[in-house]
């Protein structure tokens, strides 16, 4: 199988907001840069996909958090979280980071609902372009997800270091709420 990386992008006029399945979903932003959290919640999404900040250290997480231009968003549905996702500003836009789902709660159509309030929440900060990074040892519903929300994919390329396939960890879901 040939692997391959994919960067993605969405201007306002492409953005193609869906009609929720699951409107229960609540969007909530880390509050006081709680860096556990959301170590445990990137490491909890990504377990299996990918393995970009497995080796961050608490104080690299309380750094990065730090940065007037990185927020961190978590998904909860009657309070329990579900999934979540970083943005980061820069002069060319807004960049989606490790956007996803827990385990249990995937193939709900919860992700779609994700990327919707993920991409709104990047076009409130008046970016002009929300862009994504993918590939194809990602979860297999992520770029069909991304396209049929108005993203279009703007660079393809080989994939130097895919991720090894293996078993996706089944993790409960995580209990209690954002502080």
């Amino acid at each position: 199988m040939r692997h391959r990386s994919f960067t993605l992008e969405c201007a306002p006029a492409m953005f193609q907001p869906r009609a929720s399945h699951a409107a229960r979903l609540q969007i909530v932003p880390v509050k006081q840069r709680n860096a556990a959290l959301c170590k445990r919640l990137w490491s909890e999404v990504g377990a299996g996909f990918w393995t970009e900040r497995i080796r961050w250290s608490p104080m690299r997480w309380q750094e990065h958090l730090r940065q007037p231009n990185v927020s961190f968003w978590v998904a909860q549905v009657s309070g329990q979280q579900v999934g979540c996702f970083e943005l980061t500003e820069s002069i060319r836009g807004v960049k989606i980071e490790g956007f996803g789902l827990l385990p249990p709660y995937r193939g709900q159509g919860l992700g779609r609902d994700l990327l919707t309030a993920a991409t709104q929440q990047a076009f409130a900060t008046g970016a002009r372009k929300v862009w994504l990074h993918t590939a194809t040892d990602d979860h297999p519903h992520a770029l069909p997800n991304y396209l049929s929300g108005g993203y279009k994919i703007v660079r393809e390329r080989d994939l130097r270091h895919p991720v090894q396939s293996q078993p996706v960890q089944k993790l409960g879901a995580a209990r209690g709420r954002v502080v």
